[in-house]
């Protein structure tokens, strides 16, 4: 990639050709990963309308407002967004945390734990019919500094999803964008803007 970046001025295009010298069949696969070098990142649509906002609840798991500063302690409602223009299969959704911010996971006793699991109950409510129709997400894996979300259909139009957080260090923290892509097909993909969130002691 440096010697096809030197080659090429910025802002051209250039084929890539895969040509046959003889007979039999030609079988060929490519593939470009890349990492952008920006600290902040604009939302894109690449077949995923991605959106994430940030909201206060309390201990209960009611909404209190959307905001992106928070106390530590302060329970948050992080809700992913995603607007299809038709039907997509095999979706990943990777959501970055801030530093300061830890997932609550709804199998440990707390408090927080129970508006969490009430929460995934409300989230699994539909009918086995309307599952069957616009699908949905159907694994979820909490970790350190991520949430990630699996989904073997999605249908055409509006899905919702969220989990729980807590604000556990004060500070500013820079979020990476929250990322969706067809697995076995990543260049259909969506993410959104870089967020900034503050906890305050």
């Amino acid at each position: 990639m440096p010697a096809l970046g030197a080659a090429i001025p910025a802002g051209s295009t250039r084929d890539l050709t895969f040509r046959r010298d003889g007979v039999g069949n030609l079988f060929y696969n490519a593939r470009l990963r890349y990492a952008v070098d920006s600290l902040f990142q604009d939302g894109l649509d690449s077949g995923f309308a991605v959106t994430r906002k940030y909201s206060l609840v309390d201990a209960d798991g009611k909404t209190l407002k959307d905001t992106t500063t928070f106390q530590a302690g302060d329970l948050i409602r992080v809700t992913l967004g995603f607007e299809l223009t038709k039907e997509r299969r095999f979706v990943a959704v990777v959501d970055p945390l801030p530093a300061g911010l830890e997932p609550i996971e709804s199998w440990f006793e707390s408090t927080a734990a129970k508006a969490a699991e009430a929460q995934e109950r409300s989230t699994d409510s539909s009918t086995w019919r309307e599952w069957w129709q616009r699908g949905g997400f159907d694994h979820a894996e909490r970790h350190d500094d991520r949430v990630v979300y699996f989904a073997t259909r999605l249908s055409e139009g509006r899905h919702e999803t969220s989990y729980l957080a807590r604000a556990t260090t004060a500070g500013t923290f820079r979020t990476a964008p929250a990322h969706a892509e067809e697995m076995y097909q990543p260049d259909v993909f969506g993410r959104t803007a870089t967020a900034v969130i503050e906890v305050r002691r």
